[in-house]
């Protein structure tokens, strides 16, 4: 059940009680504790319905507002202490580290080829070879033009061919162009691995280390736990695993940003409109997917990670709202499913229980 809730809702009664006794105007202070009554019974069914099993593979549901604990649940064969395969999510907290690079001059800004800053992986290529103008602006959008599309099983760079070979950034790069560089999204995991490389050769620590010393240590995450690559070095694509306490935690940083951590302006500029995908409403960030939903008249616009079996992490800054789930729905449409949780059930119980002022 949602026990965080209930101790938030026992204070919120005691100090709204305390209000009324001492002042005249204390039933002025009321509407925003009668409006929170509807937000509680729809986050008790909420927390019932995924005790019931309501959703086959959702294997942890946490939501927090304005940093307050609402829920936190886990399905009956999972413990808080189990690390979580976060997949593709993984490539969020990669475009992250590369924030940091560029805030440590380590990269001059996202129009840098990636050439220029790892030149031994192109020493093999002809001077004019229109790989050499990929940048890194290109890798994190999605854009690279190279003949990569994991969700096409035919596409010559899918991600379960690069899977299979000695050598994934090698194999990214011997794919040919298929697109011009920036103009057309495909969704790689190579590219991504390829930027993880450029984090371990610009930083001059293990992606591992890196990340523990920028990220996950001053957020007080201690479960993470990097795949590794056949060369030695680390699976930035994807497989990271953390707890799902730690994945949220993670989650309420994204939410607006904390700039004694993530730059500001990296921030705005990673979870902010980069491009359209094709054939999705969703459009894209760096690494970080963005949608909106229609409530009550509104537009609420959020950003989320989102890995294969239905790991995500969804942020409404509007509503100071970080809804995060981990699961077990591999390569079904069923790990979508926390889609609709929060389009449909966690957002509206949330407005119902906000101050107009909120809301409107």
């Amino acid at each position: 059940m949602n026990l965080g809730f209930v101790n938030r809702w026992l204070c919120l009664t005691a100090i709204f009680s305390l209000l009324g006794a001492c002042s005249t105007t204390g039933n002025d202070a009321r509407p925003d504790l009668v409006s929170a009554i509807p937000m509680e019974q729809s986050l008790d069914q909420l927390s019932d319905d995924f005790d019931a099993g309501e959703w086959p593979g959702v294997t942890s549901m946490t939501i927090t507002v304005d940093g307050d604990l609402l829920i936190e649940e886990y399905s009956s064969d999972v413990s808080t202490d189990d690390t979580h395969d976060l997949r593709s999510a993984t490539k969020s907290v990669t475009a992250i580290l590369i924030g940091e690079l560029i805030e440590d001059g380590l990269i001059s800004s996202v129009d840098q080829p990636v050439a220029k800053l790892i030149p031994h992986r192109f020493s093999s290529f002809d001077s004019r070879d229109l790989k050499r103008q990929i940048t890194v602006k290109d890798m994190l959008t999605m854009r690279s033009g190279m003949a990569c599309d994991d969700w096409v099983p035919a596409s010559l760079g899918q991600e379960d061919k690069m899977y299979e070979t000695p050598d994934w950034v090698a194999f990214f790069l011997s794919q040919p162009r298929a697109h011009e560089r920036g103009k057309h999204f495909s969704y790689c995991t190579g590219g991504v691995v390829l930027l993880g490389e450029l984090i371990t050769d610009l930083s001059g620590m293990s992606v591992s280390d890196f990340a523990t010393e920028r990220l996950f240590e001053p957020l007080g995450i201690s479960s993470a736990k990097w795949a590794d690559t056949p060369t030695g070095g680390t699976d930035t694509g994807g497989h990271l695993e953390m707890t799902a306490a730690d994945f949220h935690r993670l989650g309420v940083t994204l939410l607006d940003g904390n700039p004694e951590i993530i730059s500001p302006d990296w921030f705005d500029e990673m979870v902010g409109y980069q491009t359209d995908v094709y054939e999705r409403r969703s459009t894209y960030g760096y690494l970080w997917w963005r949608d909106r939903v229609e409530m009550d008249g509104r537009t609420l616009d959020y950003h989320y990670a989102h890995g294969n079996g239905g790991n995500f992490i969804f942020a409404v800054p509007d509503l100071g709202l970080v809804a995060s789930f981990t699961g077990t729905n591999f390569g079904s449409r069923l790990q979508f499913q926390p889609v609709s949780i929060l389009q449909d059930r966690i957002i509206p119980a949330v407005m119902d229980g906000l101050p107009s002022s909120k809301t409107e």
